[in-house]
């Protein structure tokens, strides 16, 4: 067994589907010209790619029961499938086909990838193995516009944006073969009741919950950010790409703490700090209006949200050793539901109260969900539950 491959490989899974899902936003005035459809339409793009995410768990439960590796290459075939047919298309129906496809790719890779590295990284290293990942998806942020719009000032076409992104998802896809597969549990069934199951459980359902809470910051703050600098600071599209960058930064900087500490200080304390880090931070955008000053406390929330959520996935990796990917795959439908969700109140909570309005919000179900955090010791559950018998 080759480590080194299998986080090589499962580093480039995640960089080009953390690519393909951050290029969408950049490009939304070309997209919306190319289909020859109006800009705010691109967004249902984005909420049908979200939507089948919801059904990933079943994927899970798939690659518990059939094996993990054997998961990840169809997941991988979903989204080459798709990057092609997005790159091809000429119809704007044709392109969300091809954005379901690549969304049922995302969402079970995204969940099986840590998945499938949990079962070769002892816990107590899988910090790091998480952060390597978060790395690539750091990149992603970073260097995704840069790399969608370059390419398409370049050739003025779709397919050299997908192009690149379908060849790389093939070359991982013929890693994946010579990699090994993990052990298979037969008694998983790959059926609604299990997933059922495994949410009845209080403490299991309260982790997810607290999943969906964090996620409502990035997803209503950097979802409006260019809008609200557009709309009120006068920012053109140059400026507001820079801002996204530079707050991009924070990314970078968070997934670097994550891979250094959360091994070392503990992934429910990192989570702990990280997610206190992005509080304190929310209750001092509420008094800013300088957009200046604004850009740069959101680079130290967007390095509290990469920190925290690497710790936090990393820590609920062991909530269920036995049925890894199928829980872990709960996790990424919630993150689907709360892309879906927080996509459709958004712009509602916007409209009602501008971006201060966006910012309350996602300061209460932070708060929420640090206080439902804290009053749960997830790590003490975990050690307790997985510790052998005593004799």
């Amino acid at each position: 067994m080759n480590l080194y491959l299998i986080l090589f490989t499962t580093f480039f899974i995640q960089l080009i589907i953390a690519m393909e899902m951050n290029i969408i936003a950049p490009l939304a005035p070309y997209i919306a010209n190319y289909f020859n459809i109006k800009d705010s339409y691109v967004l249902f793009f984005n909420i049908g790619f979200s939507l089948v995410g919801i059904l990933v768990p079943f994927l899970g439960a798939f690659a518990d029961k059939y094996g993990k590796k054997r998961s990840i290459v169809l997941a991988l075939i979903f989204f080459v499938s798709g990057a092609m047919i997005s790159g091809f298309s000429k119809l704007p129906r044709v392109f969300a086909i091809g954005r379901i496809f690549i969304g049922i790719g995302y969402f079970s890779l995204s969940g099986n990838c840590l998945s499938y590295l949990s079962e070769f990284v002892p816990y107590e290293s899988r910090g790091k193995a998480s952060g390597i990942l978060r790395i690539a998806f750091g990149i992603a942020i970073l260097f995704s516009p840069l790399y969608a719009t370059s390419l398409i000032a370049r050739f003025n076409n779709l397919i050299s944006v997908y192009l690149p992104l379908g060849v790389i998802g093939i070359i991982t896809l013929l890693l994946m073969l010579k990699l090994p597969e993990t052990q298979r549990n037969d008694d998983i069934k790959v059926e609604t009741k299990e997933l059922v199951a495994l949410l009845k459980k209080p403490t299991h359902f309260k982790a997810l919950l607290i999943a969906f809470l964090f996620l409502a910051t990035p997803l209503l703050l950097m979802s409006f950010l260019g809008i609200y600098l557009s709309n009120s600071h006068g920012f053109n599209q140059l400026s507001i790409g820079y801002a996204y960058t530079i707050i991009a930064l924070g990314t970078m900087f968070g997934v670097v703490i994550a891979f250094f500490l959360t091994d070392k200080i503990g992934k429910e304390k990192l989570s702990k700090l990280s997610y206190g880090i992005v509080f304190s931070t929310l209750v001092v955008l509420m008094f800013l209006n300088n957009p200046y000053i604004i850009i740069g406390f959101m680079i130290f929330m967007s390095m509290g949200l990469d920190a925290g959520w690497t710790a936090y996935q990393t820590l609920l990796s062991e909530m269920e050793p036995e049925k890894r990917g199928t829980f872990m795959s709960l996790l990424y439908m919630v993150n689907a539901i709360a892309v879906t969700l927080y996509s459709l109140l958004g712009p509602i909570i916007y409209d009602l109260g501008g971006y201060k309005s966006l910012i309350i919000v996602s300061l209460v179900t932070n708060f929420i969900a640090l206080k439902m955090l804290a009053s749960m010791s997830l790590e003490n559950i975990i050690y307790n539950r997985n510790k052998p018998p005593s004799n």
